[in-house]
């Protein structure tokens, strides 16, 4: 199934704010993460990042939804 992902920090710093991935039936979130990261030409960019659907993080193991917004959430720190 193609989905169409949302982009946010450093991700969106590649001068995108979506991009579109294949995922088959059943896809896990970080079977997803790695969809994004290799579109995007750079697996690094999506370590310790995070898959959110409009209502929650999704765990790593957890199946991607087939409908409804996806956003990759890079890691954030501060104080």
């Amino acid at each position: 199934m193609k989905r169409t992902v949302e982009l946010y920090g450093r991700l969106k710093d590649a001068g995108r704010d979506f991009i579109k991935v294949e995922l088959a039936p059943g896809a896990t979130a970080a079977e997803a993460l790695r969809a994004v990261g290799e579109a995007l030409g750079d697996l690094r960019l999506v370590e310790g990042a995070a898959l959110a659907t409009e209502t929650k993080l999704l765990s790593r193991a957890a199946a991607v939804p087939s409908k409804g917004r996806l956003a990759v959430l890079p890691p954030v720190c501060g104080g």
